[in-house]
């Protein structure tokens, strides 16, 4: 009984250690206890929502990264790149016919908010410019491909579709330079007819396109001479169908290839010139209100 006693006396004068002013703001700890501790409702469905919060986190993570990416590859850009296989054989790629730099990869800048135009609002200098050099509303670039191998070889070259929005596509025309030789490309209409221009004069470029292009039109197709309507004529200034000039495009090969070559045994040391023209052809029946705000990205990648 005295025992007890003291112990009960003890119990009423013993002191215990005063509480750190930092575990009286421990709140790290009692969320833990309150939330691992316990089968409530209450934390059952704070759990529940802690994870949908935590995929939230995560998704916006992903996003966040995906349209960094987006920004930093630069939307309608247009980007020349060879193979790994080539590269290892000996091949460069060059904004400069001196191959001052000796790269794999080039990036043309983008043009933002670009108008629709025709090929006559395109600079008559346009291949003679090396490198990125863009116009008001087109992309132009010039670059170089150089075998510095030992032997000569074959090469396989691609242009293709990379990313297009808001059918940007439909109404986007390449003019294409390879060697001097000109080729224009377009979406093919509808019908699966190439896209075409008529004018009473030659068109721009002529010099470097083939025969065909030179020469006037002497009869002109069903789906040409529906297209000539006398509106039409009036807003071309055509005072006939007949002997006019035509502008015809090569048709995209599919939806993400626009064109591809083979340049037969480049010989050691030799070095090929090429330029590429992108713009909103106004002509274009596709180039309506709706592509406004659209992109589009090209590649032109380099393969055996």
């Amino acid at each position: 009984m005295k025992i007890g006693k003291k112990i009960a006396k003890a119990g009423k004068t013993a002191k215990l250690p005063r509480a750190s002013l930092l575990s009286r703001f421990d709140w790290l700890n009692r969320f833990h206890h309150w939330f691992l501790g316990g089968t409530s409702v209450t934390r059952s469905l704070f759990r529940v929502a802690a994870a949908w919060q935590t995929v939230g986190i995560l998704v916006g993570v992903i996003t966040v990264g995906y349209i960094m990416a987006a920004f930093y590859t630069q939307s309608g850009e247009f980007v020349v790149s060879l193979n790994r296989k080539l590269a290892d054989d000996g091949f460069l790629i060059s904004e400069t016919p001196d191959f001052s730099e000796r790269l794999i990869t080039l990036h043309g800048t983008a043009v933002v908010g670009a108008n629709n135009i025709s090929i006559y609002d395109i600079a008559p200098n346009v291949m003679d410019v090396d490198g990125d050099h863009n116009g008001l509303n087109y992309v132009a670039y010039t670059w170089y491909v150089k075998n510095a191998g030992s032997e000569a070889k074959d090469y396989h070259f691609n242009m293709q579709l990379k990313n297009f929005t808001q059918g940007m596509e439909k109404a986007s025309w390449i003019m294409f330079f390879r060697e001097g030789e000109q080729t224009i490309y377009a979406m093919a209409r509808d019908d699966g007819t190439p896209e075409r221009q008529f004018s009473d004069g030659q068109f721009p470029f002529m010099e470097y396109a083939s025969e065909e292009m030179k020469e006037k039109v002497t009869q002109l197709t069903n789906a040409d001479r529906g297209y000539l309507t006398p509106e039409k004529m009036d807003e071309l200034g055509l005072q006939s169908a007949e002997g006019i000039y035509q502008l015809e495009t090569v048709p995209f090969e599919s939806m993400d290839s626009i064109c591809t070559g083979i340049r037969p045994q480049l010989e050691p040391g030799g070095v090929d010139k090429y330029t590429a023209v992108i713009w909103v052809e106004g002509e274009d029946p596709e180039c309506v209100d709706d592509i406004i705000g659209g992109t589009i990205e090209l590649a032109v990648r380099y393969t055996y």
